[in-house]
């Protein structure tokens, strides 16, 4: 039975509005604007040390994923005054995305190494996501390989996740998490595995969205700084870890 994670991308893929903050003619960032900026710059960093050697195979997906990653995250901020500059900072990322597909890790490694100071794009328009996920092809295993654990090439997410559900100690690092997740939960959106039914895709949509929400309310409440709630960030990471788990459930086969 072939892997219900794997997905081809052929033509356009089928997008479900992600309510307030839907990719649109106008961009609307759900992340606070400190934690875009945050998930960002460690992003950033993260690409510029794998690239800075030839990665092995299990990392090369996970630094396409965080090179899509950068770039709808770049793209969130186009509506600030940094527009012009968060475009081509989402180029750029692109650009990095694009050579790692190709195993162009050379070219990967000097697109990277630009990034923080990409040069501002003279249009800053927004592109749909499923219009990023086709044009750079994009696809399910690259995305969720970020939940793999950092010592096998991912961002160490699903283990992160859980360490929070027990207890946030740092808002900082459960703002980067949480962060991170919620881009990934947008494209996930956009991912259906292949040849599910009606039934199967109303659960992939709703757990999708479950998720990136959940991680956006974090995010939110990790903003406060030191006071924000650590027990509901807690408690959130725990309804994520069950929603991750009950996804797996029924896909995972």
């Amino acid at each position: 039975m072939r892997n219900l994670w794997t997905r081809r991308i052929v033509g356009a893929t089928a997008v479900v509005g992600l309510a307030a903050w839907s990719l649109s003619a106008k961009e609307v960032n759900p992340l606070p604007e400190a934690s875009s900026a945050a998930v960002g710059a460690a992003d950033i960093a993260f690409l510029q040390k794998g690239l800075a050697k030839t990665p092995v195979a299990r990392e090369v997906p996970t630094l396409k994923a965080v090179a899509m990653l950068v770039a709808l995250n770049a793209q969130h901020q186009m509506d600030g005054k940094d527009g012009a500059k968060m475009a081509g900072l989402r180029d750029a990322a692109l650009a990095v995305a694009d050579a790692v597909g190709k195993k162009d890790f050379a070219g990967a490694k000097a697109a990277a190494a630009g990034l923080a100071e990409a040069k501002p794009a003279a249009a800053a328009k927004p592109v749909k996501i499923d219009e990023l996920i086709t044009a750079h092809k994009f696809d399910l295993d690259q995305l969720m390989s970020s939940f793999r654990k950092g010592t096998v090439g991912g961002l160490n997410l699903e283990a992160d996740v859980k360490a929070q559900s027990k207890a946030v100690t740092d808002p900082k690092a459960a703002a980067l998490i949480a962060g991170r997740i919620a881009l990934i939960g947008e494209y996930t959106l956009a991912l259906p595995p292949d040849g599910i039914d009606a039934a199967k895709k109303q659960k992939w949509d709703a757990w999708s969205k479950e998720m990136t929400d959940l991680a956006v309310e974090v995010s939110t409440e990790a903003a406060q700084g030191p006071t924000a709630d650590k027990a509901k960030m807690s408690k959130k990471f725990r309804d994520l870890d069950a929603n991750c788990n009950a996804c797996h459930t029924v896909f995972r086969n």
